[in-house]
């Protein structure tokens, strides 16, 4: 009976290529088997610092290693998610999986988003995040087990572009990865279909301002977006503090910002993620072009698209694969 099943199992023909994804994805389960037991003895922290720019109280998860000694030094690494995110979405999927890895890592919701303070709510404002940044650098260079000489940042998405220039910016930002980063010059790119005409939107905001009108909004993720519906409007990446909702303002600042003048002035090392059918993937593979040095890497997920990278075994996994040598290399 066992002879006859096995040549039946060796009869069927499979072509080499689903031969491979097929011992790939048993690798990646053994591998998810181990993340998820050192993920489950993990100790994360609810914490609280400063935006000392703004002055604002930002609320953040902060993961410590399993295992984790006081009397040790750590790497840490800041992790930031995609736009309008807040801290428990895709940047957690990350941060959890670099703490299984040995390394101190913080999440934090930004400021005018979550729980972090902020008015109005839901502004997008590229400097805003970057303070952010820096300011969880403080704050990690604060604790007195974190290696200040070894920090690096992970961002994704819009973020993925944001901790790009908070590379060039922030010099106790040693190494930087980006994922499907979607921000190269955004005035030429279709997420410009968001926004409103300029003047009806400074008006709207001369107005609220003397009082006399509401905050007008763009939405940023309609659900007709069918790939972006499928992480947002579903458990993969649904969350009650999220919303899709921007200050329509936001644009005023976001139509102006070129990662691609700023990252010719990156000199730190630099790891690029994208999926082979991202969206995004032109704007990335400009953002990474743009870095004038060697000491860069860009990776192509097969068969990934944009949202896939946010939080789908098989392709963070893969992801990861790159981003654990690299922090270990550089950090």
């Amino acid at each position: 009976m066992t002879l006859r099943l096995l040549s039946y199992l060796c009869g069927i023909k499979q072509s080499i290529s689903k031969m491979k994804k097929l011992l790939f994805t048993l690798c990646l389960l053994l591998m998810a088997g181990g993340a998820t037991k050192a993920q489950s003895n993990m100790e994360t922290q609810k914490v609280v610092f400063v935006n000392k720019q703004l002055g604002t109280r930002m609320a953040g998860l902060l993961r410590l290693p399993a295992g984790f000694n006081l009397s040790e030094n750590y790497p840490a690494v800041v992790v930031t998610g995609p736009m309008l995110s807040v801290k428990e979405q895709a940047q957690s999927v990350y941060a959890e999986r670099l703490t299984a890895a040995g390394y101190v890592t913080l999440v934090f919701d930004g400021t005018y988003f979550g729980e972090s303070e902020g008015m109005p709510r839901q502004q997008e404002l590229p400097n805003v995040k970057e303070s952010d940044i820096e300011a969880a650098v403080d704050f990690l260079v604060s604790l007195p087990y974190v290696d200040s000489g070894h920090i690096g940042g992970l961002g994704i998405c819009g973020s993925g572009s944001y901790m790009s220039v908070a590379g060039v910016k922030e010099p106790r930002l040693k190494a930087i990865t980006a994922i499907v980063p979607a921000i190269a010059d955004i005035s030429k790119s279709a997420m410009a279909g968001f926004f409103r005409p300029e003047d009806e939107v400074k008006a709207a905001k001369a107005a609220y301002e003397k009082g006399d009108g509401g905050l007008m909004y763009l939405n940023f993720m309609p659900r007709a977006f069918d790939e972006g519906a499928a992480y947002y409007y579903s458990s993969r990446g649904t969350h009650p503090r999220w919303s899709n909702q921007v200050v329509a303002w936001s644009q005023l600042e976001l139509v102006k910002y070129n990662v691609v003048n700023i990252m010719r002035d990156m000199t730190k090392p630099y790891l690029v993620i994208t999926g082979e059918n991202a969206w995004s993937r032109q704007a990335s593979t400009e953002v990474f072009d743009a870095v004038p040095h060697s000491n860069k890497e860009m990776h192509v997920i097969p068969e990934a698209s944009h949202f896939d990278m946010y939080d789908l075994a098989p392709f963070v996994s893969e992801a990861l694969e790159f981003i654990v040598p690299f922090f270990k290399k550089n950090l």
